[in-house]
C-alpha cells in the first residue's frame, strides 16, 4: 500500500514495540529509523530492533519541541498507529492548534488524540514527504470531524485511503483505514479501496465529506414515501414506565396492573416518545449483536432510542421490506457496522438501504418476496 519512494528517514510517535516499522526496513534496510513512546519497556525493545534515535518522551508535551528543535520539516516518510481517545485540551494542545489556526475548529474542552497526533507529523515532515495513518473511523468519515478534515486539505493531500475489514486488529472491532498523506497541496484525486477490494478514484472533496459523499437529509414523513425515526427514550426509561414497548431485546406489553393509555398523543418524562403502530418496520440501531436485526411491528409501542422506526407511506408491504432488507442488507449492516466499541448505524446508511429498496420500485417488491 505504501507509494513508490525511497525515503531516507522514517520516523514514527507512540510506536511500541514497532509493528509498523519492520516492514519498513524490509522494503528500505538503509533507511534512518527516529520513535517515541511512553512506555520505557518498549524503549528498549525499539532500541534492540532498530538503529536509531528513540525518545522515551510524551509527544504531546513541551518535550517533543525540545527533542525536535532544529528537525522539524525533515523527515520524509512516518508510519501511525495514534492513539484512537478523546482527550481534555491542555494549554500545550492549544498551543500546537494555535499554530495550525484550528482552536475555532476545536473549541470546547476536548479534542481526538489523533488530531493532534496528525498535527505533530506536520511539523516534522518536510515538503512532498508521505505519512501512512491506521485512523478510526470516526477520523475518516465523521461529521464532528469534517471541519477539521476540510482544514487538513489546506496542509497536505489525500494520496490513498483503503478501508480495513471490521475485526481485522486483535483486541478490537474498532473499524479502521489505511490513510496515507502527501505534505503537497493541490493534488486532486486519491483511490479508494473499500473492504472487498474494490478500488475506485475519489476527489479530494470526498474526503471532507466522509468519503461516501455527502447524503441526502433524513426524509420526513411521506417525502421519499418513508419515514425514518429514532426512538427518544432510553431502554431503562421505557422499562419503567409499565407500558408497551420496544427495545433492542424484543417486544415487552405492559405491566400488570398499569392502565393502557393512547401512546400516539402522549408526553412520556417531559418528551413525545416515537410510537411503532401495526406494520412499522423497527431496526436495531446499536449494538454489536443485535445492530440491523428488523422485525415488523405487530401493534402499538414505544420505541427505545436504541431503535430506528421505518414507516413507509406509498403502500408498500412491510413483510415484502423485511425479507428484503434480511437477504440484501442485513449481512453488509453486520460486516460494515460502524463504531469503535458498540457497533452502530445511522440514519443516514439507513436511508440509503431503503432508498435502494424504492429506487428498484415494483421489482424490489418483487424481488423480496421469492
Amino acid at each position: 500500500m505504501l507509494p513508490s519512494i525511497s525515503p531516507q528517514h522514517c520516523i514514527e510517535l507512540s510506536a511500541g514495540e514497532g509493528a509498523l516499522l519492520l516492514p519498513v526496513i524490509r522494503i528500505w534496510p538503509d533507511v534512518k529509523i527516529a520513535t517515541c513512546e511512553l512506555d520505557p519497556e518498549n524503549i528498549k525493545i525499539l532500541k534492540s530492533r532498530f538503529q536509531g534515535k528513540h525518545y522515551n518522551i510524551d509527544v504531546l508535551s513541551e518535550d517533543f519541541d525540545t527533542v525536535f528543535e532544529g528537525r522539524f520539516s525533515s523527515f520524509d516518510f512516518a508510519v501511525s498507529n495514534p492513539p484512537f481517545s478523546w482527550r481534555t485540551i491542555s494549554e500545550y494542545d492549544v498551543g500546537v492548534l494555535r499554530h495550525f489556526d484550528l482552536l475555532d475548529v476545536f473549541s470546547g474542552r476536548r479534542v481526538r488524540s489523533e488530531v493532534l497526533f496528525i498535527l505533530q507529523y506536520i511539523r516534522l515532515m518536510a515538503e512532498s514527504s508521505y505519512m501512512a495513518f491506521i485512523l478510526p473511523e470516526l477520523m475518516v468519515c465523521s461529521s464532528v470531524l469534517e471541519k477539521f478534515r476540510s482544514r487538513l486539505l489546506k496542509l497536505c493531500s489525500v494520496v490513498s485511503v483503503s478501508e480495513v475489514e471490521v475485526g481485522a486488529f486483535k483486541g478490537t472491532e474498532a473499524k479502521t483505514y489505511i490513510v496515507v498523506f502527501k505534505k503537497e497541496v493541490g493534488v486532486h484525486e486519491f483511490s479508494y479501496t473499500d473492504v472487498a477490494g474494490k478500488v475506485s478514484v475519489r476527489m479530494q472533496e470526498a474526503f471532507c465529506s466522509g468519503l461516501h459523499g455527502r447524503p441526502r437529509p433524513l426524509s420526513l414523513e411521506g417525502d421519499d414515501g418513508f419515514s425514518a425515526k429514532r426512538g427518544n427514550l432510553s431502554g431503562k426509561e421505557c422499562r419503567s414506565l409499565g407500558l408497551p414497548y420496544y427495545h433492542t431485546s424484543g417486544f415487552f406489553k405492559s405491566a400488570d396492573g398499569v392502565i393502557p393509555m393512547p401512546l400516539d398523543s402522549a408526553v412520556i418524562l417531559g418528551k413525545k416518545p416515537v410510537i411503532a403502530s401495526r406494520g412499522d418496520v423497527l431496526i436495531g440501531r446499536v449494538g454489536s449483536r443485535v445492530v440491523g436485526r428488523a422485525v415488523v411491528s405487530d401493534g402499538e409501542y414505544i420505541v427505545s432510542d436504541c431503535v430506528f422506526r421505518v414507516r413507509f407511506s406509498n403502500g408498500v408491504d412491510s413483510n415484502n421490506f423485511l425479507k428484503y432488507w434480511i437477504d440484501n442488507c442485513y449481512p453488509d449492516v453486520v460486516s460494515q457496522a460502524r463504531g469503535t466499541c458498540a457497533k452502530y448505524i445511522t440514519a443516514q446508511d439507513l436511508c440509503t438501504y431503503i432508498r435502494g429498496f424504492i429506487e428498484l420500485g415494483g421489482q424490489a417488491s418483487i424481488l423480496a418476496s421469492r
